[in-house]
């Protein structure tokens, strides 16, 4: 019996001593290899990926630098022959800067920084070691300019003026108001005040002379040539700066914007917690959906007037936008274009000065949907001119795809310059003279990816498109000065980047160079794989790009991981080549990592495909993210689609949530981290909100006693400040600015906006599996707002999930990116792949 005890007790010590993850089948995170991986790694054994654009001066001719096993090299290339050249030799110049700073210095390294050709390319400048150079390519000699810390010191005298072309009249500002020095007969005359209405938030530009930062503006004008700019600023104009205006080519005239934001109160806040001795609070503008808007002026000024002419006549909408304000044929017609805040309607319009007669040059309107604000929320809608006066390029999706138009002058339609079921992206050049254009172009040659760019050229009154660059890649392309040539760069998720030269044809001219990886691929490392699944409608292609582990085994079952930003501004799917992308070190750790794209995601395909998502900007794309998965999981069975993860930063933080809230996604992804997520649209900017879920209206009438007591500027009674006085918009301004009907109802009626996104906090009852909401208090892009508002609805609800907090940090976390992404990874191991070692053992992944 005593026999039997002690046997037991030895079985159960043997037991007890198995790893735990080897009772369960638990699978262990590989730390090892996903630190082999790390950016840091890859990094230092792979080449420059590319070559930049450094076309010298006006001129066909490029250099660049080049870092490979071999060391770095410096390049001259030149179209004419062709043939690639070392910039200098580099040998000696390391002899003369070893010589110059007292420092040994080798061929292979040269520390040269921040390089210019001058001279008509006879020398070039540049950094090295903290010491400014001169060097004669001629003759191979080397100058010293001095320390460039001081010559950063040396800064230019601050300009506060707007010259006109001629440098015969200027413009400035002072305490918020404007004025006009012209010259007569040599002689300055005195300055006249053209304003006299300027104050704070209705102000044309102003100055403490104490605040380094000023209020310069920008805008057009030429500097002048006199020789005060080496002289220190007189007091007397300390409180000067140059506004933000546009001279006529012909001297004659300016343009000036103003906008008036009196009365509206747009501040937000965040505690800067760490501010020794105190916490700081700081504030910042941030308009948010549907609050009101500051109201842009347009004014003209003629030389010989007594003042600022307004042009009040451009305004059909309330709360428009005005952009691409430019001259017409002469200082007589100005141009510019309006747009309706909800992004549905835009006018391309002139206005005679004369008269002060609006002409409609075209008008752009989508229905249940968005017009398109470009990568970044740019402006696509911009008239390209083959030359002064003469036809334009206007960009537009009238037929459901961007395409190019050319009009005459007066704005008649002649002909469609591109077309088909692809999108024509931007206008790279114009040659006036051949009336020739060369353009960026994606989705037209069959059997490639919709996001493959290409260069085309065609004469724009016979449109005849040749392309340029062939091949089924993502690219970074530049044209020479001349358009003669192009340096193309061109590389796929699954290709490293190849650098050529290519004459105006096409032909490869010269190959510059190939982006080396062997040493990469020495260490075992494995490009992603690129793949294509259908959406939920079964028809629209998805794309996508997986990342495997490096120690793969096929007869393993992997979790998977989806990788997420939803757009609309960007598809959130790599294209090029990357060998250090973050989806990979995750994947290293035991898991199948994919980016996959979604309807609503880009604004590079269809009209149909960008605004799928309109209107529902909380969960449009996880249907495509589901099935897609899905596809893929019944493709590989090495993939397990009961174990499904997800995770994105902004945007993609924002999907994440709503992945694990919103019925049915929240049974199919399992485990979360979203980070800084802008989980309540209603408090992140207004632009995001208003163009992508869309802003509505309703008509309300107008109730004469109460709304004469309304501002200006108030769309809602938010902004509600009636009074004479600097803090608001007096009623007779605020009456002269009213539009009957507002552009959208009865002229006795007024628009009240409305928009209320459905928000992740909606929905934290309904939480399954495990979240981790990961946020910044220093956040002024997506404010903390978005994310404690949904850690408060989870708490309400008695969910259980995981919060992480970066103190001190910004958007993007900053330094504490790498600990941010460390707790994510173990999230995943621990929740994913049944491993919380990382919770009791020491992983060191430094």
């Amino acid at each position: 019996m005593t026999s039997f005890r002690i046997s037991a007790a030895l079985i159960l010590l043997a037991v007890a001593a198995v790893p735990a993850a080897a009772q369960s089948g638990v699978q262990r995170a590989n730390w090892a290899l996903a630190e082999r991986f790390s950016s840091e790694n890859v990094s230092r054994v792979i080449s420059t990926p590319n070559v930049e654009a450094n076309w010298i001066l006006e001129t066909d001719s490029l250099w660049y630098s080049w870092s490979d096993a071999n060391g770095r090299r410096f390049h001259l290339v030149v179209p004419q022959g062709p043939r690639r050249q070392p910039l200098f030799d580099h040998q000696r110049m390391a002899e003369l800067l070893s010589s110059e700073t007292g420092a040994p210095i080798v061929a292979q390294d040269l520390p040269i920084e921040d390089l210019e050709f001058e001279e008509g390319a006879r020398r070039i400048t540049f950094e090295a070691r903290d010491i400014r150079f001169a060097f004669d390519l001629a003759d191979q000699t080397l100058v010293r300019l001095g320390d460039a810390e001081e010559e950063e010191e040396e800064e230019e005298p601050r300009e506060w003026r707007r010259f006109s072309p001629d440098s015969t009249a200027w413009i400035y500002a002072e305490e918020h108001n404007l004025y006009l020095v012209t010259v007569r007969d040599g002689m300055q005359l005195p300055a006249v005040q053209l304003t006299t209405d300027g104050v704070e938030d209705y102000s044309f530009g102003s100055r403490d002379p104490d605040d380094d930062r000023g209020n310069s503006g920008e805008g057009g004008g030429n500097r002048s040539g006199d020789g005060d700019r080496a002289q220190p600023e007189p007091d007397s104009i300390a409180r000067r700066v140059a506004p933000s205006l546009t001279w006529s080519d012909d001297n004659q005239a300016f343009f000036v914007t103003r906008g008036d934001s009196r009365g509206i109160d747009v501040d937000l806040w965040v505690i800067d917690v760490l501010a020794e001795p105190r916490p700081e609070l700081r504030t910042y503008n941030k308009t948010l959906p549907g609050d009101p808007v500051a109201y842009r002026e347009l004014f003209v000024y003629r030389l010989g007037d007594a003042s600022l002419t307004e042009l009040p006549q451009v305004h059909r909408w309330k709360d428009q936008t005005l952009t691409e304000i430019h001259w017409g044929a002469s200082s007589d017609r100005l141009r510019l274009i309006r747009r309706d805040r909800p992004w549905q309607n835009l006018d391309f319009i002139e206005v005679d000065l004369n008269n002060g007669a609006v002409r409609t040059l075209i008008s752009e309107s989508m229905s249940g949907a968005r017009l398109e604000g470009g990568s970044g929320f740019g402006n696509m809608y911009q008239p390209r001119y083959l030359a002064k006066g003469g036809d334009f390029l206007w960009w537009s999706e009238r037929t459901g795809w961007g395409h190019l138009y050319l009009h005459s002058h007066n704005g008649d339609l002649k002909h469609a310059v591109t077309s088909g079921a692809w999108r024509a992206e931007t206008v790279e050049a114009i040659d006036s003279t051949r009336r020739v254009i060369w353009i960026t172009g994606l989705g037209r040659e069959p059997g490639e990816s919709p996001y493959s760019e290409h260069i085309y050229r065609t004469p724009v009154d016979r449109p005849q498109l040749t392309l340029l660059n062939p091949g089924d890649y993502a690219r970074d392309a530049s044209l020479s000065p001349s358009r003669r040539f192009i340096l193309d760069n061109y590389s796929r998720i699954d290709v490293p980047w190849v650098s050529v030269l290519r004459d105006g044809n096409g032909r490869v001219a010269l190959e510059l160079e190939a982006m080396d990886i062997s040493r990469l691929e020495a260490l075992g490392w494995r490009p992603p794989e690129p793949f294509v699944v259908k959406a939920a409608d079964g028809v629209t292609d998805i794309h996508g790009n997986m990342w495997k582990p490096f120690d793969f085994d096929p007869g393993r079952r992997y979790p998977i991981i989806a990788s997420v930003y939803p757009g609309p501004q960007s598809e959130g799917v790599s294209s090029g080549f990357s060998a250090n992308a973050a989806q990979q070190r995750l994947a290293q750790l035991g898991f199948i990592v994919v980016q996959i794209g979604n309807r609503g995601g880009s604004p590079k395909r269809s009209a149909n495909y960008r605004n799928y998502g309109f209107q529902n900007l909380r969960d449009y794309g996880l249907a495509d993210k589901k099935v897609g998965i899905e596809q893929l999981a019944a493709r590989f069975p090495f993939i397990d689609i009961s174990r499904v993860g997800i995770f994105g930063h902004s945007g993609g933080g924002f999907m994440t949530g709503a992945a694990m809230l919103v019925p049915p996604f929240n049974d199919f992804f399992t485990v979360g981290v979203a980070s800084n997520g802008n989980h309540d649209n209603n408090v992140y900017s207004d632009y995001w909100a208003e163009q992508n879920h869309g802003l509505t209206y309703k008509c309300v009438a107008i109730d004469e006693e109460a709304d004469s007591t309304r501002n200006g500027n108030d769309s809602d009674g938010r902004a509600a400040a009636a009074d004479d006085d600097d803090d608001g918009v007096p009623p007779d301004v605020a009456e002269r600015r009213r539009i009957p009907g507002d552009g959208y109802c009865a002229p006795d009626e007024r628009v009240d906006w409305e928009i209320d996104v459905p928000t992740n906090a909606d929905v934290a009852e309904n939480l399954k599996g495990r979240l981790m909401v990961a946020f910044s208090d220093q956040d002024n892009n997506v404010h903390p707002a978005n994310s404690v508002r949904l850690v408060h609805a989870l708490i309400s609800a008695n969910k259980r999930f995981d919060m992480l907090l970066l103190p001190g940090q910004a958007h993007g976390f900053g330094p504490l990116n790498s600990y941010f992404q460390r707790r994510r990874d173990e999230f995943f191991a621990e929740h994913l792949l049944g491993d919380d070692s990382s919770r009791t053992e020491a992983v060191d992944i430094q």
